[in-house]
């Protein structure tokens, strides 16, 4: 779909509200082998496919080298955040394609050690998976949360998956995508957002408009390009569509999952307020949660404290390994 001369995108479908996510597995497909990617500490990795939408995505999936328990590994469903350049996801420095890439190689080995499955989607228009038209997109991890949608429908396909027991990882925008997720889907375990972006996007385009300006400069003279392409975008999907039906932090009545939520204090890339609001928003609704501050200004955390966060989640997710009575 091509990109008009203006900045401003071509027609896009509005994307789902919360309580539509489910309706997305109604285009997914189940997992299918693709090849087997470079196994890492303590798992084998493997490409599978899938299809939401008419699109053929991607994710890596990682198994743990441990026997399989009877009735296969709990799941966790790993997401993360945005990358500068998606085509690019999943690359190293070396120029190899070697999902999850750099940056968060770590990721799928500190879980998978623990006894997890890890699954981590590219998203659409991510490394090789379609729909490159959305990443850039003012709303792009509402259309990604249908991507993860589709995914869940095929977690049973898995060979080694025990799809009754699911968890998931979001780091930044990937944060914001798990809570739109466990929202729709209160099957759920437990849930972990590292760094996350908050969920309103009024909020994170004028978060990325600020870091861009002197703010003591700051007046309605001053552009706010990630404002207006967010307002314009909005007004394409005509006077029907109504953003609030997707915005995660207006639905949390809905939330039947617990939560533990890490952020740095001083992160730049997404403000610790907005998980702190989030723990606010929790507490007043008595929802169980956790909420972890580090030092520092580190969005991934620098170590130890990366390492105490993982043990953290694992503490946490296996709090809710059995069953829900």
């Amino acid at each position: 779909m091509a990109q008009l001369g203006t900045d401003r995108p071509a027609p896009f479908a509005p994307p789902m509200a919360i309580e539509q996510l489910r309706e997305a597995v109604a285009s997914a497909s189940m997992p299918e082998f693709v090849r087997h990617l470079e196994d890492g500490p303590g798992f084998k990795a493997a490409l599978v496919a899938y299809r939401v939408g008419g699109r053929r995505l991607h994710a890596l999936v990682a198994t743990p080298d441990a026997a399989s328990p009877r009735q296969g590994f709990p799941v966790l469903v790993a997401l993360h955040g945005f990358h500068p350049s998606p085509p690019r996801y999943g690359y190293g420095q070396d120029g190899r394609d070697r999902r999850p890439g750099d940056y968060y190689r770590s990721v799928p080995g500190a879980y998978a050690r623990a006894g997890f499955l890890v699954v981590m989607p590219d998203y659409r228009g991510h490394n090789n998976s379609e729909g490159a038209e959305f990443t850039s997109h003012p709303m792009a991890p509402a259309y990604y949360a249908e991507d993860v949608a589709g995914l869940m429908h095929g977690l049973v396909a898995l060979p080694q998956a025990d799809a009754s027991r699911v968890f998931i990882w979001g780091h930044s925008m990937g944060g914001e995508i798990a809570l739109r997720t466990v929202l729709a889907w209160p099957e759920v375990r437990a849930a972990s957002l590292w760094s996350t972006s908050g969920g309103d996007a009024w909020e994170r385009a004028h978060h990325g408009d600020r870091k861009a300006l002197v703010l003591s400069e700051d007046s309605l003279s001053r552009p706010k390009p990630g404002l207006d392409r967010l307002r314009r975008a909005l007004a394409d999907f005509g006077a029907g569509y109504h953003h609030e039906s997707g915005e995660p932090l207006l639905h949390l009545g809905r939330l039947k999952t617990p939560l533990i939520l890490h952020h740095a204090l001083e992160d730049a890339s997404t403000d610790h307020r907005w998980s702190a609001r989030l723990a606010r928003e929790l507490y007043l609704r008595s929802l169980p949660y956790e909420f972890h501050t580090y030092r520092g200004s580190d969005h991934f955390f620098e170590e130890p404290q990366r390492s105490e966060a993982v043990q953290r989640d694992i503490a946490f997710f296996r709090a809710h390994l059995a069953e829900r009575r």
